[in-house]
Formats: C-alpha cells, sequence, structure tokens
C-alpha cells in the first residue's frame, strides 16, 4: 500500500479524516504549517467548531465562555488547504475506498483516519436516553445543560441532581455543577438543592490512586454531595432512578457519563473492532489488518495495552498521526505511538482549585488549577491561527466525490 502510494508520483492522494477531534485537529494545523506536494486533505465534520473537552468543566463552574473552549475550523482549513464536508460519517466501503455520509456523499479516499470520538452508554438502560443528559457530545450537552439550568431556576421546591457515573469525568462534571449553582443562587435558594454521584463501581474514581481517591470523597463530603457506589442503574424516569436491589433515588435532572461506546454503524464497516465497538489499531495508530486506515482518540482501541478514554491521551496521538500519514504517502515505515506510563491527570473542584496525581503523588491546591488552566489556553492558543473565513467559507463537496 505505501509503495503503491509513493509510485503514484504527481498524482494528487486523496487523504480524508472523519471527525474533528483532537488528533486530527492537530494534523490540520501541521498541515497548516507544512503541507506535502500532491496531497488533498478532506475533513467530514458535523460542525464548523470543535470544543476542547479539557475545558469543559471549567465552562460548566463559569471560569470560561464558550468561544473560549472552541477551535475554529475555517482558518486551519484555509491555511492547510483542507476541504470541510459539513457532514456526519454513517458507514465506510472500504472495497471501494468511499466513506459514506448522512448527507448521502461518498467522499473516495486513499487513506482515511477516523477520530470521532465516544459517546457514554445509555444502551440497555430504559429511559436513559429520553430522562439523561449525556456528557458527549458537548454540542448537544451544553443545548440540553442550558435546558435543564432553566427547570432547575424555574423549580421553587428544589431539585435533586444526579450524576451517573464515578470515574474522573463524572466527579469533575458534578464539582462543577455545585459550584455553578452556588454561585448562581441564593444561600437559601442554593439549600434547596440536592446532589449525588451514582456509580456501579464498588468505588468511586476505580482507576486512580487511593490518596487521590480518597482525597475526592473528602471534598465530594465536605459540600454535602452524596455518593451511592455498587448501584447498577437499571431504569431512568421523568423522577427517578432505579437501581437493582435497592429502591429508586428520586432525580429530577440526570446526567450521564457512564461508560463510553462507539458510533454502532462502525460494526457494519468490516474494521476489526474491540468488544465494545471500537477500531482496534496498532502502535502505529493504523487500524489492524488495514493498510489505508487509521484511528486515534477515544474511537481507538489500542492494542498493544488498553488506555484510558482520555483526551490526554488523543492530543498527545496528533503529531504521531500526523506524521505516519506522510510516512505512509511517501512509502516510509511507520513509527510507534508511546503512551505515557503514568499520565498526569489534574481534576478541577468546581472552583479555582484543583487536585492532581502522577506517579503516585497526590497534590492540590489553587496552583494546581492555575498550572491546568495554563496547560488548557496553551493548548488551545496553538490553533488560534491568524483570523480567516468561517468553515462554512470553506466547505464544497469534492467534485470527485461519488
Amino acid at each position: 500500500m505505501a509503495a503503491d502510494l509513493a509510485r503514484r508520483g504527481l498524482l494528487v492522494r486523496d487523504v480524508v479524516l472523519v471527525g474533528a477531534g483532537h488528533a486530527h485537529v492537530d494534523v490540520l494545523r501541521s498541515f497548516a504549517r507544512e503541507r506535502p506536494a500532491n496531497v488533498q486533505l478532506t475533513l467530514i465534520t458535523r460542525m464548523d467548531k470543535t470544543p476542547y473537552s479539557g475545558m469543559l468543566p471549567g465552562l460548566i463552574a463559569g471560569h470560561y465562555q464558550p468561544d473560549d473552549m472552541q477551535i475554529d475550523i475555517g482558518p486551519l482549513a484555509r491555511l492547510s488547504g483542507t476541504r470541510v464536508v459539513l457532514t456526519e460519517a454513517v458507514g465506510l466501503d472500504a472495497s471501494v475506498g468511499q466513506v459514506l455520509c448522512r448527507n448521502g456523499l461518498r467522499i473516495r479516499y486513499d487513506v482515511v483516519s477516523f477520530d470521532i470520538g465516544s459517546t457514554p452508554n445509555t444502551q440497555g438502560v430504559p429511559g436513559a436516553g429520553a430522562h439523561a443528559i449525556p456528557v458527549k457530545p458537548i454540542d448537544g450537552f451544553l443545548a440540553r445543560f442550558d435546558d435543564a439550568c432553566g427547570r432547575i431556576s424555574e423549580r421553587r421546591n428544589g431539585s435533586r441532581i444526579v450524576v451517573v457515573g464515578g470515574g474522573a469525568a463524572g466527579v469533575e462534571l458534578m464539582l462543577a455543577i455545585h459550584h455553578r449553582f452556588q454561585t448562581m443562587f441564593s444561600r437559601d435558594r442554593f439549600e434547596t438543592l440536592n446532589f449525588s454521584i451514582i456509580t456501579g463501581s464498588a468505588k468511586i474514581l476505580p482507576a486512580f490512586p487511593r490518596r487521590f481517591r480518597a482525597r475526592l470523597r473528602a471534598i465530594l463530603a465536605g459540600r454535602g454531595i452524596g455518593i451511592v457506589e455498587g448501584a447498577r442503574v437499571t431504569s431512568v424516569s421523568s423522577n427517578g432512578i432505579g437501581v437493582e436491589g435497592s429502591p429508586a433515588i428520586p432525580a429530577d435532572e440526570v446526567f450521564w457519563t457512564t461508560e463510553a461506546t462507539a458510533p454502532g454503524w462502525l460494526r457494519e464497516t468490516g474494521l476489526a473492532l474491540d468488544g465494545r465497538g471500537f477500531i482496534e489499531v496498532e502502535a502505529t495508530l493504523r487500524a489492524r489488518d488495514q493498510q489505508a486506515v487509521f484511528a486515534a482518540g477515544d474511537v481507538a482501541a489500542f492494542m498493544p495495552r488498553a488506555l484510558p478514554k482520555s483526551g490526554v491521551f488523543a492530543v498527545r496521538q496528533g503529531p504521531v498521526l500526523d506524521r505516519n500519514l506522510r510516512r505512509l504517502l511517501a512509502g516510509e515505515s511507520l513509527i510507534d505511538f508511546r503512551p505515557q506510563s503514568e499520565a498526569l491527570y489534574l481534576l478541577a473542584t468546581g472552583a479555582r482549585h484543583a487536585v492532581g496525581t502522577r506517579n503516585g503523588l497526590v497534590f492540590e491546591g489553587n496552583w494546581v488549577w492555575r498550572f491546568k488552566n495554563w496547560l488548557d489556553t496553551r493548548f488551545m492558543s496553538k490553533y488560534k491561527l491568524a483570523a480567516g473565513p468561517s468553515a462554512s467559507a470553506c466547505v464544497n463537496a469534492p467534485s470527485d466525490a461519488g
């Protein structure tokens, strides 16, 4: 495959990026700085702006504005010569090298990469799809969160607010929501609200060190946030959550951050998937048993070792994916993505305070939040390129789309 692409010489090679996740945005940035000859980049994405998930809790807590966490695809597309197709992929026909889109287009590719994220799994829980608000996709979450804020404001007798999921995303979201309403309402009004986290795990933050877990548990308890552990949710209704073997838990607003799931249509692509439906990739981020298919971010199941569904890894995969796309097109051998054995995790606690952990060490304070803020804003600044047209001005259907 690599040799075939290299031998095509002056022929234009089509590289299609499906989804505007963190890794793909880094590819766009790299192509904006140095575009390979005879390569046409096409991006298929639902939106002309892509959110940076690391800043979502800060937005919910009130520390950021929506634009602070949005990467504008337009300038990146213009400077990298990328064609942007504002639609959603719904299939892949690898036999003819085409991505199938919701709007009916079939986009031809020589090389394709998927960075389409994941969504919390509401399947199999009756009522969850109708009554729970999943944290992803972020654009849908933000709209529904605003609606929930309106309902909470209108309830004069208080609201019971529940986050389902006791991982880092669930804990951080709950602390952000708690801070948001604490600053939004008077003290008397705030005290009518009830906050709880429900997790099916035996303990919250099960993947983290004991000291880190204990510190967050103490912070949650100090703010009056209830924790229900070992509770398998069996149903969600407009006024409560069913739990296996226990009485229903009253709830007016339910936010869903449980185990991630992949888009169902991937099962029809013929790609090798793991048990949860994610694309199995080798150390090079190339899909298993494929020569021209890559995947990164949450949608990728990294075969050398299991990785958490975390933006920490997606961000670091971007440069490796970029280099491997270029190397494949040039007929060169690919390089491996080498994830950190101990990643740095920083968890904001609502106010301008955070708790961090790395290599078994646990640290906290306002300075940790400032450090996290510096990392996040520095990451975003890389994509604040020279002002250009919005992505809508760069959108066109490829002329050779089938």
